[in-house]
């Protein structure tokens, strides 16, 4: 009896872990440069940092958790503001442990560079690239444009797909 029981245990384990019911991703954010400086933010926080040296490309920084290469990133890092809702209209930025020091993001412009779908193992992977002008408002600097390249990257959950 034990032994069956055992068996049981067993098997509903290993179910439970080939369950097609798995978290979704639906990561974004972008990569542009001011005069000085590059700005890039993604799902979790922005930096303004030195030109020097580059952050990658945006498929890269779309996915880190952590944009924060070393002390001095930390002293420009802002993190967001919204309720993760992807690239909106207008996202908002708050340094750290400073909430009166913001940095705000108005889209003013955007063009849909490419788009593509495919399904990849029974769940529906989705990416687009953009090209997107944000009016930026750093502090109380006056608000200047920057052109941004874009990027959103879903990929679902498999939903009954088998």
């Amino acid at each position: 009896m034990r032994a069956i029981f055992s068996a049981c245990a067993c098997a509903a384990a290993l179910m439970a872990q080939a369950s097609p019911a798995s978290a979704a991703v639906w990561v974004w954010g972008c990569k542009g440069q001011t005069d000085s400086e590059q700005v890039v933010f993604n799902k979790f926080s922005l930096l303004v940092a030195p030109l020097k040296p580059s952050r990658g490309n945006i498929r890269d920084i779309i996915r880190k958790d952590n944009l924060i290469k070393s002390p001095e990133d930390l002293k420009n890092s802002y993190d967001s503001m919204s309720d993760d809702f992807g690239l909106v209209q207008v996202m908002k930025f708050a340094k750290e442990g400073e909430p009166n020091k913001k940095l705000t993001l108005t889209e003013v412009s955007s063009q849909r560079m490419s788009r593509k779908n495919k399904l990849l193992g029974g769940r529906d992977e989705s990416t687009e690239l953009y090209k997107k002008v944000y009016s930026y408002v750093r502090e109380s600097e006056p608000p200047r444009n920057i052109t941004m390249e874009c990027a959103e990257y879903q990929l679902s959950t498999r939903g009954g797909r088998r």
